[in-house]
């Protein structure tokens, strides 16, 4: 599968995720997403290739215990990863440029959701633009 940035700086090829895509309701996924939750999935360290700008991500220590990776020039979330060499990467899914080979499988950190956050099932839904 293949991902990249918002600009296309920094691509990257995976050969699929691990079991346990979650949608994160954790304040810091909500804030380093800008929405309601963070979507990630596992990918082991040998699965992944930052096909190109790889050099120019940015990280940030957002914990005592992990790092995320962003794109410098357009901001895109790329990952959540535990600190540590051999640790896995957990790949924002938005970042995908096609669909993952497993489904979303679990919310986590659930108690953390904010009130705001509604169900899809009690929205209405367009197609594109809202039209009303």
């Amino acid at each position: 599968m293949k991902g990249s940035c918002l600009c296309g700086s920094i691509q990257y090829d995976i050969k699929g995720f691990s079991p346990g895509i979650a949608n994160c309701h954790c304040s810091m996924c909500r804030k380093s997403s800008g929405s309601a939750y963070g979507v990630f999935g596992t990918v082991a360290l040998e699965d992944l290739i930052w096909v190109k700008g790889g050099e120019l991500i940015k990280e940030f220590t957002s914990s005592p215990e992990a790092k995320r990776g962003f794109c410098p020039n357009c901001g895109s979330s790329l990952y959540f990863k535990l600190l540590g060499d051999k640790t896995p990467y957990e790949i924002a899914l938005g970042t995908l440029d096609e669909e993952p080979n497993h489904p979303v499988d679990a919310n986590i950190f659930f108690a953390s959701k904010p009130g705001w956050s509604a169900s899809y099932d009690a929205l209405p839904s367009y197609d594109t633009v809202r039209t009303q």
